[in-house]
């Protein structure tokens, strides 16, 4: 099954999914908050799903959690969510201790290759994409466990110029965020390959949970340096699902 990897020097290209894997593995990071691959390692995937293939998609993909989470003791969280919208777009973050622990053991088990065995058989209307990234905070102390949530995966790309104050808007709005009681999760760090390419994973309880970080004083700061002189390089992509718990 071809694979679009959105942030790669091999960008536009169709690539296998065991390709992807090589380059998130082997691919130098360029990135300003660590110059190891000792940092915490996410990744945001999207699938659009054909409809008559989705119950074995989830079927594989629960496998995939489920076996992950209980016997892969540096992997931090994997979650699974379907757009708000759209039955057929389903969602992935995930995030390890390190980097090298979604090599090794994470791309040589068997639910692993269960995974790309699926995905050879073409269940997908068009190639997914997947975005790699390295935390810029710490990641959490113990295993995360699934729970009903709002969620949001986003991407921001920014001008360089204006990279600093969009790093102080950032940590300012996650310090913020974290001290929230409906907000569950705001992860964030910079592409593995990308400069200047950010993601983010956001987690709420209930609409309620959105809806009162959205009026939270340290997001009008955020939006007040989103509506200054065009930050961004090109247009913000923001993705909302929910979870799909078993």
């Amino acid at each position: 099954m071809p694979l679009t990897y959105r942030h790669s020097p091999l960008a536009h290209v169709l690539i296998t999914f065991q390709s992807l894997m090589l380059l998130l593995v082997h691919m130098p990071i360029m990135h300003a908050f660590s110059t190891t691959s000792t940092r915490p390692f996410a990744l945001n995937i999207k699938f659009i799903v054909k409809p008559d293939r989705q119950d074995e998609f989830l079927k594989v993909m629960r496998n995939n959690i489920h076996q992950t989470m209980t016997s892969e003791p540096n992997a931090l969280q994997f979650f699974l969510g379907k757009d708000v919208d759209d039955d057929n777009t389903f969602y992935l973050h995930e995030e390890y201790k390190s980097r090298a622990d979604h090599q090794d053991p994470h791309t040589k088990t068997k639910y692993y290759d269960d995974c790309i065995a699926f995905f050879d058989t073409e269940p997908f209307t068009e190639p997914h994409i997947a975005d790699a990234y390295t935390l810029a905070h710490d990641g959490p102390a113990e295993k995360v466990k699934n729970v009903e949530a709002v969620c949001l995966n986003v991407e921001l790309c920014i001008k360089p110029e204006v990279r600093d104050e969009f790093l102080d808007v950032i940590r300012n709005n996650k310090a913020g965020s974290d001290r929230e009681p409906l907000c569950l999760q705001y992860s964030w760090g910079e592409n593995v390959h990308t400069p200047n390419t950010f993601h983010f994973h956001e987690q709420y309880i209930g609409e309620e949970g959105l809806a009162a970080h959205n009026v939270a004083p340290h997001f009008a700061v955020w939006e007040e340096f989103a509506s200054k002189g065009n930050p961004f390089a090109k247009p913000p992509i923001v993705q909302k699902f929910k979870a799909l718990l078993d």
